[in-house]
Formats: structure tokens, sequence, C-alpha cells
């Protein structure tokens, strides 16, 4: 038969003493949990060192203009009329690309043969325009004669750079001059650049009796082609002669101007309207 009386205060006792231990175990365990020290973070992966970078390749030199031309001209003559050596056995000018422009028809288109290099004609009957370059023929010069690969040298053509006491590359400006009692000749020719053809090597770009010429209709009412002037644009690289040297002088006398040529070889010869700049027609190599 059961016992339905309560209990007594010490089997009370007795169930409250482990429930008791078991709160302060916990709670000493969860303070030990509460009161450890966070755990570091994993350090983050060191980023992967870049690529190494693409050399960068150095830009080209800019092309050489009429004014570097002539500035390296006038250190050759006067190399030569010293007697000075060159600096260097092969010019640093070598290889260098160079582009500038001849004008012409700066006295409108001319009404006979004159020589010129490079002129303008007009057949004002039949309304048609004409321009000519004519590459000149500089085999016979004494300077090329003297070279050391004279021997292989076929033909050498090319074109004077006018007025090379100036930089700019336009008409020179109109000007009155007063007539003198007795005229002195205008100066001659004395800086060209020149292509060398040697017997053994080709041909192609030889011009010989080939000038380069455009032609075109023009309406025979517009009266501005008589005072219209015309640019003769040359572009190529410095080849330089078989010494090394981007350049060769001669003079006849210590009292002449020498005479230098550049060896070089063209890339591209064009028209250019003097005014705008329009490409009429070009030729390239």
């Amino acid at each position: 038969m059961s016992d339905d009386r309560p209990a007594t205060p010490r089997r009370k006792l007795s169930l409250i003493a482990p429930l008791s231990i078991a709160a302060v175990g916990g709670a000493v365990v969860l303070f030990a949990v509460l009161s450890r020290p966070d755990a570091p973070e994993p350090a983050a992966p060191a980023p992967a060192p870049p690529p190494p970078a693409a050399p960068i390749a150095a830009a080209p030199p800019p092309a050489l203009t009429r004014a570097d031309l002539v500035d390296a001209a006038d250190l050759a003559t006067t190399a030569f009329a010293t007697g000075a050596e060159p600096a260097a056995n092969r010019s640093p000018l070598i290889g260098r690309t160079f582009r500038l422009d001849i004008a012409f028809g700066c006295d409108g288109p001319r009404t006979g043969a004159d020589g010129s290099q490079a002129f303008a004609e007009y057949d004002i009957d039949k309304g048609v325009l004409r321009l000519v370059a004519r590459p000149v023929n500089l085999t016979p010069l004494p300077l090329v004669k003297d070279l050391d690969e004279t021997a292989d040298i076929e033909a050498v053509e090319g074109f004077w750079i006018p007025r090379p006491w100036a930089a700019t590359e336009t008409c020179p400006p109109k000007r009155t001059f007063e007539v003198q009692a007795t005229p002195t000749p205008p100066a001659a020719q004395t800086l060209a650049l020149a292509q060398v053809f040697e017997t053994s090597g080709s041909r192609v770009s030889r011009r010989g009796d080939r000038p380069y010429e455009f032609v075109r209709k023009v309406d025979k009412a517009d009266t501005s082609v008589l005072s219209h002037t015309y640019r003769l644009r040359l572009e190529g690289r410095l080849v330089g002669f078989k010494d090394g040297q981007a350049h060769h002088c001669w003079s006849e006398s210590p009292n002449h101007r020498p005479i230098c040529l550049y060896a070089v070889a063209y890339d591209r010869v064009a028209f250019l309207d003097g005014d705008t700049g329009e490409t009429l027609s070009e030729w390239r190599d």
C-alpha cells in the first residue's frame, strides 16, 4: 500500500544538493566559455604579386624636318671646310626618317622651259594644269666620283633643297628689290637629297626620264590658277653612304660654299595644294 505522506525536509534537502552542484558546475562552464579569449581570425592570404610589366618600346624619333637637315648640313660644310674628321664612324642620322616640302609655282605657272626641278604649267586654251617634278641627275658631280662606292654606282638622282639658308618651306615673301647695275647670278644649289643606284641594285625607284607628273582640267574662268602655289612633298629615310656617313660634301675651292648630298631612299613623293595641303597625287615605294 503506497505511502501518500508528504516528503520529509530531509528528503527535500537530499534532492536540492545535486541540483545545486549541477547548477554551479554549469555556471562555471558557462563562465569559462564566456571568458575565453576570441580565437584569432585566420590571416588573409598574401596578394599575388603583379605580373611583370611589359617592356615599353622606345618611341621612334620624330621625322627630320627641313630645318634639321639644313642644320646638320651646315655642320658638315664647316667640317669639310676645316678638314675635320667625322665625329663617329657611323652617323647617328642614318636610319632616321625625314619629311620636307619644296614650294613651287611661287611666281605662277611657267611659260617656258627654265630648268626648274619642279614647276607648274597651265594651258589656258585647253584649261589644263600640269604639275611636274623632275629629279636632277647628280651623277656627274665630282663629289659622286670621290665616293668609295663610285665604281659600283650606275646613277645618282635627287632633288635640290632650294634656299638652304632658310628654314621655311613656303614660297619666299614678295618683295621689291632694287635692280643692281651689274646683277649677280643667283646662288648655286648646294644641298640635295640623293638616291644612289648601284649597278647590281634594283632600278624600281629610279625615275630617269620619267618625271613625277600630275594633270587635271581647270575651269577656264578660274583665274586663281595663275597665282596658285604647290608643294612637292618628299618623305623617306637617310640610308647613308658605304663609309657610314649620312652625307658627303665637296667644294671647288676654299672660296666656294661646299655642296652636300644626303644619301636617301624615298618612301613617298607627292604633290600638295599649297594653300589647303590637299594631296593631289602621290607615289609610294
